[in-house]
């Protein structure tokens, strides 16, 4: 056996643990993705969506801790992953309130499977780098010191 068939061989072997251990590292990410949630501002016509870490959000949380909202947190499923707040001006009464929240939630929900899609899509498609660049790179790199060695040949 030569050592250019040996080291390829070890190369290949390496390459799928490494595919293996990427593979279970990465599987949870896949998926049950992370992903920050907002919440809608409700009130007259469509409700609004705020952005989990930007200014509409703080801002309602502001209004909120001046008792000029109120906030309402949802979870659609026992595991919490989907959970968000909607926000309603203080004067509405709360059963129309639950009302409106039970009348969007199919959208909210749509919404929310569509952000839990494209994070997982995100989390895929970087874990399929993850798992083949480094090998890929390795293989790269012994080619090149084989054809370097091979020019020290006479």
């Amino acid at each position: 056996m030569t050592w250019g068939r040996g080291l390829f061989r070890v190369w290949a072997v390496l390459t799928i643990l490494w595919i293996i251990v990427v593979t279970l590292f990465m599987w949870q990410s896949v998926a049950k993705p992370y992903i920050a949630w907002g919440g809608f501002k409700m009130g007259q016509g469509e409700p609004e969506y705020l952005e989990p870490y930007g200014e509409k959000i703080s801002a309602a949380r502001e209004l909120k801790s001046r008792k000029l909202l109120v906030e309402y947190e949802i979870a659609y499923d026992k595991t919490a992953l989907r959970e968000t707040a909607f926000f309603f001006p203080a004067a509405s009464l709360h059963e129309e309130n639950l009302k409106a929240i039970e009348a969007y939630i199919p959208k909210a929900t749509a919404l929310q499977d569509a952000k839990i899609r494209k994070a997982r899509f995100k989390t895929l498609r970087d874990a399929l780098w993850g798992a083949v660049l480094p090998p890929v790179i390795l293989l790269m790199l012994g080619l090149a010191i084989r054809w370097a060695l091979l020019g020290f040949r006479a």
